[in-house]
């Protein structure tokens, strides 16, 4: 009797490959024919002989499939380096190539959700190329710095903590204690990215919503400072300020809904209208005629640490 799963896994290891070959086939449409390493057709077979490998191999994948995986991985080489141009490194669609090989053997010997999944992901991440290389052009190193850091603190140490308590009152856990550092400093750095992503010269009231989600203290003690040095702008700074204190409230809330859903409910009236009247009570000091607004000029420079430069008073001049 005929297993019509079969078919359907198979079915779906073509259209992995068609998945894949569609992104490689209008990347390089402009191409000339017979000048590509693989196109769409191509895709499509590939995916389609990495399932069937995986089905006259059997089921535990092992040296067989290994030994074809080898052979396939050198006939793809030999074709890019038959194929390279002077001047051309790229070796994207030699590896797109081999990972669809991969995942048409997953889609019949694995679970076919993984498959289907990992394919749509390559896709994306094949066709995000512009954008992706716009990013690494614009990244800084602290920037750098600070994303390692956040990963170095999350994937490496969190999961090597004991998730129990070690001290003799049952309090002390060090991967609770640990993954609020990780949750902080998460926030910390979505807060930066948003600075960076809308704009730094787009008003002092933006940064201090901005500045909560990272640190309502250090926002409060830039604008502090910002007020010695800029008469007139007092008002605006003290709005600023508390928009950054009000915001701090809801991330309170975030982390602890996080970690403890209960607490979250005792919790979200009295933070939550204390945020509410503080955002009021901001709104009132903001409010000043068109004419005496003031000009604030914002640079980031940390991922964790965002400074104000300067205001100026260019309103009141007008």
């Amino acid at each position: 009797m005929i297993d019509l799963q079969i078919f359907e896994r198979l079915g779906l290891a073509l259209a992995v490959g068609l998945l894949v070959g569609l992104e490689r086939g209008w990347r390089e449409r402009a191409a000339a024919e017979g000048s590509r390493v693989a196109g769409i057709r191509t895709f499509a077979l590939i995916g389609l002989g990495g399932g069937l490998a995986a089905l006259l191999t059997g089921p535990a994948i092992g040296l067989a499939f290994g030994l074809v995986f080898a052979g396939f991985a050198a006939l793809m080489i030999a074709a890019y380096i038959g194929g390279v141009r002077p001047g051309e490194v790229g070796a994207t669609t030699t590896v797109a190539a081999l990972v669809t090989f991969l995942l048409g053997a997953i889609a019949v010997s694995g679970p076919m959700e993984v498959a289907a999944s990992a394919a749509v992901v390559t896709a994306i991440l094949l066709s995000a190329k512009p954008v992706l290389h716009r990013w690494v052009e614009r990244i800084e190193y602290p920037e750098l710095s600070a994303v390692l850091k956040l990963l170095l603190i999350s994937v490496v140490m969190l999961p090597v903590l004991p998730n129990r308590t070690v001290d003799p009152w049952d309090a002390l856990n060090p991967y609770e204690l640990w993954w609020m550092v990780v949750l902080i400093a998460g926030l910390s750095f979505c807060g930066y990215v948003a600075v960076r992503l809308i704009g730094a010269e787009r008003g002092v009231m933006l940064t201090g919503l901005l500045g909560g989600l990272t640190s309502s203290t250090a926002s409060t003690l830039h604008f502090a400072r910002l007020s010695r040095q800029s008469a007139g702008a007092e008002r605006l700074l003290a709005a600023a300020a508390a928009v950054a204190c009000a915001t701090m409230l809801p991330r309170i809330l975030l982390v602890v809904g996080v970690l403890n859903l209960p607490l979250l409910l005792r919790l979200l009236a009295p933070l939550g209208g204390a945020a509410l009247v503080t955002y009021l009570g901001a709104g009132l000091l903001w409010h000043r005629p068109p004419g005496q607004q003031t000009a604030v000029s914002v640079r980031v420079e940390n991922p964790f640490e965002w400074n104000l430069l300067a205001v100026n008073n260019a309103g009141d001049e007008q």
